[in-house]
């Protein structure tokens, strides 16, 4: 009786489906909607001569370019701080997608091209990402082909919980699927067509909490980043605090713009405070400043608790932090191997496209010269400075990259595959999205195969994959 009633919903839902697409097809040959502005996005495309496109975000850079606040219109804000791990986690998906490609049996019959941007970090550029991913810049698509003209099965991403969850909102609407890598916040679970190849927060707070009665610890602080992923995972880390009759001495944000004002009130607290045991809600990105305050104002003796979006950071991991972070406590996602990835990882250089923007900066932070000939800029940093120092504007090297820079003399995260944690979350993620899909071919293939073998059909079909296959 359950499987009939679903065949039934399932020849309902395609009969509205291509009612839906000829309409889509009419509007698209009758009227045309084009965007005043254009996004500034980077990034790299493959859809040519495959089926599908599954999208990506990553944050390939930290932040973005603060504009002036004029009454112009706005514009679509430029990014900067090169960030190789990102970086990493991109060519990942590239490489995974190559992968299934090659492989017979997963999608035998179909390939996958992709559609990647880099989201800076940033809830603007995931919003502008999603977006595109939909429609394009140019003109009107119909619903379920993307910018590249083919078919969006779904979006990996977005590199944080806040930014997953602004690009979420967009992409429900539209009924694409999104599957996150290192998005963790709770909040996430209400969004029905949102799945993750990583754990919710609930598991990791109540696991902090566990940690803390397992030292005896009952007087503690709490820091967290001023977004969905730092303010719900402190509201649901005091909750259960509370509950086992331990208490908080103090709970402060740390701003994502930096403020000195704002930042000094999470100071002030910490050093005033005669809590020594502190849990930070943050990741490495926004808890970099921080850091570098703590070290300015020589807070030591301390107990941090980390989260797993930064317990294992080598952005924060450094040397000269160890005397004021050393012995730093949290939980971390599992490392793996992934096979073949280094070497592909090693197979980059500008000189193969000289487009290819995101490789050439990558060549320029990674050995300190200005690729010839080139506008991309080198290793900007617009910042206010966190402890009063002058800013650092350094568009350009003096020194000329000549190509023959070595990668194998590089010591940064990007060809560091000894920790292979959220990267692994990368490539589980589109092996997710590439599983449920051919799973969904092959269970409705033989009932349907004169329907679900065309494009269209089967994107549309990929979002119920998990409802029709349980």
């Amino acid at each position: 009786m359950k499987m009939a009633i679903r065949k039934k919903c399932l020849i309902l839902e395609l009969t509205v489906f291509l009612c839906v697409e000829l309409y889509a097809q009419y509007e698209d040959q009758n009227m045309t909607c084009r965007l005043m502005r254009k996004f500034n996005l980077t990034g790299y495309v493959e859809a040519e001569n495959h089926h599908f496109v599954i999208g990506g975000q990553f944050p390939v850079h930290y932040r973005t370019i603060p504009t002036s606040d004029s009454d112009e219109e706005p514009e679509s804000p430029m990014c900067e701080g090169f960030n190789f791990r990102g970086f990493r986690w991109m060519k990942t998906m590239i490489h995974t997608i190559k992968e299934i490609n090659e492989r017979k049996d997963i999608l035998p019959e179909h390939t996958l091209g992709y559609q990647i941007f880099d989201n800076c970090f940033s809830t603007t550029k995931a919003m502008e990402s999603s977006m595109v991913f939909l429609t394009g810049q140019d003109e009107y698509k119909p619903k379920w082909r993307n910018s590249t003209g083919k078919y969006l099965i779904g979006i990996i991403g977005a590199g944080g919980s806040t930014m997953s969850l602004a690009g979420a909102r967009i992409l429900l609407l539209n009924d694409v699927v999104q599957v996150g890598y290192a998005s963790s916040s709770s909040i996430l679970t209400e969004y029905l067509n949102v799945y993750r190849t990583i754990p919710s927060d609930k598991f990791q707070t109540e696991a902090i909490v566990n940690l803390i009665r397992h030292f005896g610890w009952v007087w503690i602080g709490a820091i967290a980043s001023d977004d969905d992923y730092g303010k719900h995972g402190v509201k649901s880390f005091r909750k259960i605090l509370e509950t086992n009759n331990l208490c908080i001495a103090f709970s402060e944000t740390i701003p994502k713009v930096y403020s000195n004002e704002k930042m000094q009130i999470a100071i002030d607290a910490v050093k005033s405070s005669t809590a020594k045991v502190i849990v930070l809600y943050a990741t490495d990105f926004d808890l970099s400043p921080f850091v570098l305050e703590v070290i300015h104002h020589n807070i030591a003796h301390r107990t941090w608790i980390a989260t797993e979006a930064w317990i294992t950071s080598a952005l924060i991991a450094k040397p000269e932090y160890f005397p004021y972070f050393g012995g730093t406590i949290g939980f971390a996602i599992p490392r793996s191997v992934i096979p073949g990835l280094k070497e592909f990882l090693y197979d980059v250089h500008p000189s193969k496209d000289p487009n290819d923007v995101l490789t050439i900066e990558f060549w320029q932070t990674a050995f300190n010269c200005t690729w010839p000939n080139s506008s991309v800029p080198y290793n900007v940093d617009h910042r206010v400075n966190m402890t009063g120092k002058e800013d650092r504007l350094y568009d350009m090297s003096d020194h000329l990259c000549t190509g023959k820079e070595k990668l194998k003399d590089l010591k940064n995260t990007y060809l560091d595959t000894s920790q292979l944690r959220i990267t692994n979350n990368v490539r589980q993620a589109v092996y997710l999205m590439a599983y449920g899909l051919d799973r969904l071919i092959r269970v409705l293939i033989k009932e349907y195969r004169e329907y679900l073998l065309h494009p269209k059909i089967l994107a549309f079909m990929s979002y119920k994959v998990c409802y029709l296959t349980q």
